[in-house]
């Protein structure tokens, strides 16, 4: 049997550990796995460097000199059919339906009778619906063998879909390589309090670790946390940290420079495996978009055993965040509700060691060997029902 997997980007370290461990196990079946990935980054890391060393499974990059924004339509869908004539796979594995050329893909595996296990990452709530859309989303996951979700969130979102329940093989499609992401945080966490000090950040700190776009709602995350700070009672010791890139950054300077807030502290854009120490600087970790289909952050700073505050809008928080257990969740509109449940978390930092085990031992149960393990029984299900 042949299964080949259809992902975006190479530089998502976080799929090098799941399709490292799916071509091992595959292999130890004598199933060959191989890996079309269609670009080696996006635009907005196109200067990181992609680290070629975790990626130990066969792939080939279609687009090696192109982000993924920059290929064309036309030449994508011919290219990637092209990839797919030649390899012959029994079992494609589609990195979602929001791409054209992966429509394409779909049509062809339906007329040479290729099954397809696809990966779902939308939630109901992710935008605004209009009813075209969703009965074309209807048709296209009929079309498929079996879904692979993103969390509760988007199984939820598909049963809606008049997806039937016995085709969702999996609601743990998401999760980080737990295991060297701690390594690395242990590692560094020695030099914490040097760190700090050379940063001159304050004795506790927020972070949000990702990209300044609008979605992720972090013009709301720094007035929250300038109003938390007045109410608080040790409102002085505590600070923002907020690492990335992003359109936005501009804009969030001026709005904290409009505020008077010197607790707000930027830190640039740094690969993959230099982010665990943005972590060791920091108490509490906050996610406040507005919508992402589960969101990597809270994965990360749960595996450090830290307390998280995550929008209810992302769909981490429905299956790991539990209110007042291992953080809490919030409305990411309301303004006032992220500045409580600030203000309770910066009360409280004596509590950090208990919320933080408690989510520990939550993400011990996304751990890449399990999601693994489920990724290849929905290929062998999905194989014996053809």
């Amino acid at each position: 049997m042949k299964i080949l997997a259809i992902h975006n980007i190479l530089w998502a370290h976080y799929k090098a550990r799941i399709f490292n461990g799916i071509f091992a196990n595959l292999s130890d079946r004598n199933i060959d796995f191989y890996v079309l990935q269609m670009a080696y980054s996006e635009r907005s890391r196109w200067g990181l460097k992609t680290d070629l060393s975790i990626h130990n499974y066969p792939y080939q990059v279609l687009f090696p000199d192109k982000a993924i924004e920059q290929i064309g339509k036309r030449e994508k869908i011919r290219r990637l059919l092209q990839a797919v004539r030649n390899y012959k796979p029994d079992i494609v594995y589609l990195n979602g339906y929001y791409d054209l050329a992966y429509w394409a893909v779909i049509a062809y595996c339906k007329i040479k009778n290729i099954r397809i296990v696809l990966d779902f990452e939308s939630s109901e709530i992710s935008r605004k619906r209009s009813w075209w859309k969703e009965a074309m989303k209807r048709g296209f996951l009929q079309q498929c063998d079996a879904l692979v979700c993103l969390g509760q969130k988007a199984a939820d979102y598909a049963i809606k879909l008049n997806v039937s329940p016995e085709k969702i093989l999996s609601t743990k499609n998401v999760g980080v390589d737990n295991e060297a992401l701690l390594a690395l945080f242990n590692k560094e966490f020695p030099l914490r309090e040097q760190r700090k000090k050379a940063l001159g950040l304050p004795l506790y700190n927020f972070l949000y670790a990702g990209r300044f776009v609008e979605r992720k709602n972090l013009y709301r995350l720094i007035k929250a946390f300038h109003n938390a700070q007045k109410i608080a009672k040790n409102g002085k010791d505590w600070g923002v940290i907020l690492s990335g890139e992003g359109d936005q950054k501009e804009p969030l300077m001026q709005a904290i420079s409009a505020l008077g807030n010197t607790s707000v502290f930027f830190l640039e854009p740094c690969e993959w495996y230099e982010v665990p120490i943005r972590y060791t600087m920091a108490d509490v970790a906050v996610l406040p978009s507005t919508f992402e289909p589960f969101g990597f952050l809270t994965n990360e700073a749960m595996v450090y055993s830290m307390p998280v505050l995550v929008s209810d809008r992302c769909g981490s928080a429905a299956d790991l965040v539990i209110d007042k257990y291992n953080g809490f969740q919030f409305n990411p509109y309301d303004e006032e509700d992220l500045t409580q449940k600030m203000v309770l978390l910066m009360n409280a930092p004596e509590q950090f060691r208990t919320l933080g085990d408690r989510g520990k031992q939550i993400i011990d149960q996304w751990g890449p060997d399990i999601i693994v393990d489920e990724l290849i029984q929905a290929f062998l299900k999905v194989a014996r029902n053809g």
